[in-house]
């Protein structure tokens, strides 16, 4: 910068020489061109000192900004950041109902038969699956139709048990002679069969709190021998 300064300095002394060049013949030739020419000197000469301040200074400013524009970083205008929608709050699932593990369940049920009767045969374990039902909560309706299933499944094994034992499939005189064991093998498979289908109808039927009417006897046997009155008395 201070070179293209100098630079300019230069031309316009130049300038000046070159003017002063003009004028000095004159003056010799014409003495009252001289006196007047003397007269404007001081004029000519702020004039001329003024453009060459004015023309300086406007090349001193140019520089200045160039040199401003090349060291001055662009300032970075931050774009706002587009508000984030607020996370939906998921609703806590709830936990699904859990099956009832008829094959531990049945295990029990053998190993309580053979402590408590005699005699391990399919009546024993029908009679012991009831009362083991009756002492088993309930957790949710699934596991009373699974439990019911399995009892219907025992009474028809019961049944068929005392059938054979009591050999009424043997005629005796020419005719079949029922015996009361098998007429009650016979009545505890219907009203068995029975709860099991008002078990599943209650199911269908989730506005009825059995469990909490129920309570403390809302066990797997108790749902279904109960099942009755809760439909009834929920459908009056």
């Amino acid at each position: 910068m201070l070179q293209k300064f100098m630079d300019g300095k230069k031309k316009y002394s130049a300038l000046i020489f070159t003017l002063l060049a003009a004028v000095v013949p004159v003056l010799i030739q014409d003495p009252e061109a001289q006196t007047e020419i003397m007269d404007l000197v001081p004029s000519v000469a702020a004039v001329l000192a003024g453009i060459f301040y004015i023309v300086t200074q406007g090349s001193i400013d140019k520089e200045k900004v160039k040199a401003t524009n090349g060291t001055t970083s662009p300032q970075t205008i931050v774009q706002p950041q587009p508000a984030q929608p607020q996370q939906e709050i998921q609703p806590i699932a709830a936990p699904l109902p859990q099956p009832l593990d008829i094959k531990l369940f049945h295990e029990r049920v053998l190993n309580d038969t053979a402590a408590k009767y005699s005699e391990q045969n399919p009546t024993t374990v029908f009679s012991e699956a009831k009362d083991k039902g009756s002492v088993t909560t309930c957790q949710n309706i699934g596991q009373a139709k699974d439990y019911w299933d399995y009892l219907v499944t025992l009474s028809y094994d019961a049944e068929e048990f005392v059938r054979e034992a009591t050999g009424i499939d043997k005629p005796k005189g020419g005719c079949k002679v029922r015996s009361p064991e098998h007429v009650m093998a016979q009545l505890e498979v219907s009203k068995t069969v029975r709860c099991r289908d008002l078990v599943y109808t209650l199911a269908q039927a989730p506005h009825i709190d059995w469990k909490r009417k129920l309570s403390p006897n809302d066990t797997l046997y108790h749902v279904g021998v109960l099942a009755e009155e809760l439909l009834q008395y929920n459908t009056s």
